[in-house]
């Protein structure tokens, strides 16, 4: 039931790195399940490296980044998950300025699912043209353990990624607007609620490159890893 709080004004709750990761995972995702049922295995191994850059740059960006984007600022105990549900519930209006007390740990789940999905895959093999890069520190024993578990990530993968998209939907029923803020980074919401603090357009801009190409770097310069290529055996 809504009263006082009908009062709501236009703020901004998401920077650009943010929304941009949030959405080129997105597309990565994507890509990875299309490229391996078309058994494109070069772009999907891209689409690995990518996902892997990419949740490498997001810890980052959830340690160093700005304030709604810190893993210290949406990651809440089962109280305030409980609380959570009961104000959506009772219809109140939306005050989150960051990802709300549930969403915080789906977000977790996710990077922790993307991360291992990527890392398995650098040492799977498919027993006919596709070695990831980590094969060889792997061997052939371990390599199947590991394709069997990338498999199986990948499998409960899709499930989260489904109940996130079924979830977020339902949310907008509910009258929050997380699929707009994602976008435009901006979200309406009571009057006086407090603003998270964002890194400046130029700070945010140089150093969210910087936490990038940390993250890319760290990628490329992985033992066996190569640039634009997999490893291939007859």
């Amino acid at each position: 039931m809504r009263g006082e709080g009908d009062a709501t004004v236009e703020t901004r709750v998401w920077d650009l790195p943010t929304r941009l990761f949030h959405w080129a995972l997105a597309l990565t995702l994507v890509g990875s399940f299309l490229t391996v049922r078309a058994h494109d295995m070069r772009l999907h191994a891209l689409c690995g490296y990518t996902a892997l850059t990419l949740v490498l740059f997001r810890i980052l960006w959830g340690l160093f980044g700005s304030e709604s984007a810190r893993f210290a600022s949406f990651l809440r105990g089962p109280r305030a998950a409980f609380r959570h549900l009961r104000a959506l519930i009772a219809g109140r209006p939306d005050h989150e300025t960051t990802h709300n007390a549930l969403g915080g740990w789906a977000v977790l789940l996710m990077l922790a699912l993307v991360l291992a999905q990527a890392v398995t895959g650098l040492f799977a093999n498919d027993d006919i043209l596709f070695r990831g890069p980590l094969f060889p520190l792997a061997g052939k024993e371990l390599s199947d353990r590991l394709t069997t578990l990338h498999y199986r990530i990948s499998d409960l993968l899709l499930a989260v990624v489904i109940l996130h998209v079924v979830v977020v939907l339902a949310y907008r029923l509910a009258g929050h607007q997380l699929i707009e803020a994602m976008v435009t980074g901006v979200k309406r919401l009571p009057a006086g609620t407090r603003a998270p603090r964002l890194a400046g357009p130029a700070p945010s801009g140089r150093s969210s490159t910087c936490w990038l190409r940390a993250a890319s770097t760290s990628v490329e310069t992985a033992p066996g890893i190569p640039c634009g290529h997999h490893h291939a055996h007859a």
